[in-house]
């Protein structure tokens, strides 16, 4: 048991180290743009000879396309051995927002839109009688 844990404590620690490394490689990228683009930079990283950039929305991207230059020169600078000659902007995809439940609509009861058609008559607000008269109609739908 123990070799299994010292393995998994092994793998971890691996994890942290890369996890170090990609927040490194984040922040790297995100001091070289405005202050209202850093937030929406959520990820660097490194295809080939490709600067991977994750975005979280395309009208983001778009405007992280005039900053390619400079991000591409920071991380030349910074990681020659890479020999990066190129960046591909990306957009996450976004979660899907949950689609609003359907109300069931249920009509009044025959009685009930009879009342309602009773009291339209008698309302003053002429718009008040009209939604009356409309609902009371629904019955009969």
């Amino acid at each position: 048991m123990k070799p299994i844990l010292n393995k998994a404590h092994g793998n971890l620690k691996n994890l942290l180290e890369s996890a170090k490394v990609y927040q490194a490689l984040l922040d790297s990228g995100r001091d070289h743009l405005p202050l209202a683009m850093q937030e929406h930079l959520l990820g660097v990283s490194f295809e080939g000879q490709t600067l991977l950039l994750q975005i979280d929305s395309p009208a983001w991207a778009t405007r992280m396309r005039y900053y390619e230059p400079t991000i591409l020169g920071t991380f030349q600078q910074n990681f020659p051995h890479l020999q990066l000659t190129q960046v591909k902007v990306s957009v996450l995809p976004l979660e899907e927002q949950p689609k609003p439940k359907k109300e069931i609509v249920s009509h009044p009861s025959e009685s009930d839109a009879e009342d309602m058609r009773e009291l339209s008559e008698h309302v003053e607000s002429a718009e008040l009688s009209a939604a009356l008269l409309r609902l009371s109609q629904r019955a009969k739908s």
